[in-house]
């Protein structure tokens, strides 16, 4: 291997990631001097480095061992020729430095080996459809089995990331993500609003023979779930599902689902200027406000109560589990009154059914009516601004967890 090469390799990706050599050694776990080192072609990482090095710079070993980017077999080659070369170049001098090679080069023929088993997946492009069926079949079981199906305007919305389609004989296997879910309007004494019904975002495998639907597996709950996805998919689409469920992936399906679900209950837009507290209200609850930007997972929330009356929810229900998955419940509340016309706060808000918004780009409240309808606004808002001020109440507090109730 080039030490020289690898060095100036190292150094230039490092700069491409805006990263100081200081950040890198930090990652690394090594001294600034190591670092510098490497890069000046004066040594070269540790074996046991390799893996979290190539992880950091985006580039896999032989790329490192190289010391330029090239994913072809030639490379591959190449490495392993110039580890074989180095090795037998050292191995005159040190017993001890052989055993270390040796041993690098044990650890790079085996990461290739198996990197070139997990790239022996016979993916197909000419069977993107089985996509649909699968989505297809998804939301007809919902259909069949969800009770809520009975229920006014019910309808599954879903939308997905494919992994790929791997053909086996007369068997393919279609992994994707799937992002699902059913809304329904909710009956007149409940208030006529738009209710979810249900909802779940996982990877999933799809079973096809003779390109007809045979089954389709789910990954299992809590500590199985990790050691399921790499039974369920290929390696090489193992670590895409595994890195997968991020804020940015998960956003954009729900988007997507979030505009297939406006487009259809498109008729329940309110006219914001004629609104009434009568389009609202239910069992008193006029709208509930919660501040969505900041640092608070769980922030307050201000109910408004038709009587002049408000609550602000100072504490949620704790759960000291790492599994736990029971909906968020307030717990605690410190009633008031507030003189204000509240009316005017949604009316210079936003219809939340109609406008499209991103994690990246979150309104800073979120308003949640009575009857189910959502309101996005922001702190311009003078008519939220006064009666937050009158009523000497902070949105902007974080919510505390109360592990007694």
């Amino acid at each position: 291997m080039d030490q020289n090469k690898s060095g100036k390799f190292i150094a230039k990706l490092r700069k491409e990631k805006n990263m100081t050599q200081e950040q890198l050694a930090e990652k690394m776990g090594v001294s600034i001097n190591a670092v510098s080192k490497w890069e000046r072609g004066l040594s070269f990482p540790d074996v046991s480095l390799y893996k979290k090095l190539c992880k950091e710079l985006d580039i896999n070993i032989e790329e490192l061992i190289n010391g330029e980017k090239d994913t072809s077999e030639e490379a591959k080659e190449k490495a392993i020729l110039s580890t074989i070369k180095e090795t037998n170049k050292i191995k005159k001098s040190s017993k001890k430095l052989l055993i270390i090679l040796s041993t690098i080069f044990v650890v790079i023929v085996c990461g290739l080996i198996y990197y070139n088993k997990n790239l022996k997946v016979n993916l197909v492009n000419d069977s993107d459809y089985l996509y649909d069926e699968v989505i297809g079949f998804i939301k007809e079981k919902e259909f069949k089995e969800n009770p809520d199906s009975q229920e006014k305007d019910f309808n599954v919305f879903c939308s997905y990331h494919p992994f790929g389609i791997e053909k086996k004989n007369d068997y393919k296997y279609v992994y994707l993500w799937i992002y699902e879910q059913s809304y329904y309007i909710e009956k007149e004494e409940y208030g006529s609003g738009l209710a979810i019904s249900s909802g779940s975002s996982m990877p999933i495998k799809a079973v096809f023979k003779n390109n007809k639907l045979q089954d389709i597996v789910y990954p299992k709950d809590g500590n199985q779930y990790v050691p399921s996805i790499k039974e369920m998919f290929p390696g090489i689409i193992e670590y895409q599902v595994l890195n997968f469920d991020n804020e940015k992936n998960i956003n954009k399906l729900f988007n997507e689902v979030e505009q297939r679900k406006s487009i259809y209950y498109d008729y329940l837009n309110l006219d914001m200027s004629k609104i009434t507290i009568d389009d609202l209200v239910y069992d008193d609850l006029i709208f509930s406000v919660e501040y969505k930007e900041g640092k608070c997972n769980i922030p307050v929330l201000l109910s408004i109560y038709k009587n002049n009356r408000y609550k602000l929810y100072t504490e949620y229900k704790g759960c000291k589990s790492q599994y736990c998955n029971a909906m968020l419940q307030y717990v605690k509340s410190v009633d008031g009154e507030y003189n204000y016309d509240v009316i005017e706060i949604i009316r210079h808000s936003e219809d939340g059914n109609i406008r499209q918004y991103t994690n990246d780009a979150l309104p800073e409240f979120m308003i949640h009516s009575g009857k189910g309808h959502e309101f996005i606004t922001d702190s311009d808002n003078k008519y939220l601004k006064e009666l937050l001020k009158s009523i000497d109440v902070d949105l902007y507090q974080c919510a505390k967890p109360n592990y007694e109730d």
